[in-house]
């Protein structure tokens, strides 16, 4: 990202000029003068690095780059314009700020007035007059009081979500324009249980100009950085029932197995109910899917087994069963990858269980991310794409 990044007032002055296909007219609806907008214009191309708009007899009209940038810049406002209905304000987007933006943003990511002076290292004072100033220029209320200080309403909340993924459409306009050499960074979110080999060789099949960062976490952690444009996306089980502003695609089915320690007593046997209740068993906290089949599967049973260990970890599973004669519920790849492990001739478990992509509904990847989604795809198999599963 560029040392100054565009301003928003620059970013309107662009579209309006785009639009219009004539700086004078668009001096003229903004209520500038030209030399003011076309300093404007040259102050976002000199932050964006390249030419937006070429100039000549018959008028202004966007280069190529700049159609690209002015796409972006269009989310953008779209996605202003959805936070400000979202809190019931009909105020323009021009009154908007770059500090009050910014400002909503760190009181919306912190939870209060004052963790958000904290993370952007301003007074407390400082922080609620600018506060307090977008709240007034939109002509509805953002915050109420709580005991722990002021917090944003639910209105306040969509409204900073939405500032965020406009922020985000920018960044994507910004790596959409950048000279080949610059680095792109795609954020993916992992669940538990995800297959290692598949991932790893998806990463080792990027450019030289793409890298991965990867977050791990539980669903609905994820789910609400990706919801706030902070992951691009998530990678791991999809489930039955997400928000309607996100999409899920199927990559490839993954269902849950028995496992068990190659040397197992069950390892190729029979598999009776009075079997399975015999045996020590690993299980998942509560709340997982995983947890949730495994319930039932012991509900089946003639008794319920001791439990050996409670835990989120496949790695501390996967040693355990190693080293004893446990039972516990991974899937089908993860069994296959984990030298020392056989899964159970038992039959298939639960629901269907599928790995695919998670991705917010109205995204449009840059280049650079749709060749990170090309590379999980291909890395997984994918065989139904755009498809919805659950887990």
């Amino acid at each position: 990202m560029p040392p100054t990044p565009p301003r928003l007032r620059d970013i309107e002055i662009l579209l309006a000029a785009a639009e219009g296909g004539s700086l004078g007219a668009a001096a003229r609806r903004l209520g500038l003068s030209q030399p003011a907008l076309s300093q404007a214009i040259a102050r976002l191309e000199g932050a964006v690095g390249q030419p937006l708009l070429l100039r000549g007899p018959r008028g202004s009209f966007a280069s190529e780059a700049g159609a690209r940038f002015l796409a972006r810049c269009q989310r953008l406002m779209g996605q202003l314009q959805a936070g400000l209905s979202a809190c019931r304000s009909t105020a323009r987007i021009g009154l908007l700020t770059d500090t009050a933006i910014e400002t909503h943003r760190a009181i919306v990511r912190a939870g209060s007035f004052s963790a958000a002076a904290r993370l952007r290292g301003v007074s407390l004072p400082t922080l609620a007059r600018t506060a307090r100033g977008l709240e007034g220029a939109l002509g509805v209320p953002l915050y109420r009081r709580a005991a722990g200080g002021m917090v944003p309403l639910p209105g306040g909340m969509e409204l900073g979500r939405r500032f965020a993924l406009a922020a985000e459409e920018l960044d994507q306009g910004l790596a959409e324009l950048a000279a080949s050499g610059r680095v792109e960074w795609f954020r993916l979110g992992t669940l538990p249980m995800l297959p290692q080999d598949e991932l790893a060789g998806a990463i080792a099949t990027l450019g030289a100009g793409l890298r991965v960062t990867l977050r791990d976490g539980t669903h609905a952690a994820l789910l609400d950085e990706l919801r706030h444009g902070a992951l691009d996306a998530i990678l791991g089980a999809l489930r039955g029932t997400v928000p309607e502003d996100v999409v899920q695609e199927v990559l490839a089915a993954d269902p849950f197995v028995i496992a068990a320690a190659a040397t197992h007593p069950l390892a190729g046997a029979a598999i009776t109910p009075v079997a399975l209740a015999a045996q020590d068993w690993v299980l998942p906290e509560p709340g997982l899917p995983r947890r949730a089949t495994a319930e039932a599967i012991l509900a089946a049973l003639p008794h319920r087994p001791r439990l050996a260990l409670e835990t989120n970890s496949p790695h501390a599973t996967i040693a355990l069963l190693r080293r004893t004669q446990a039972l516990a519920l991974l899937s089908r790849r993860q069994v296959a990858a984990a030298t020392g492990l056989v899964a159970l001739p038992a039959t298939p478990l639960g629901p269907a269980r599928v790995i695919g992509l998670t991705t917010r509904r109205d995204w449009l990847p840059t280049p650079g991310q749709r060749a990170v989604l090309d590379a999980l795809r291909a890395a997984f198999g994918a065989a139904s794409p755009g498809g919805a599963g659950c887990g």
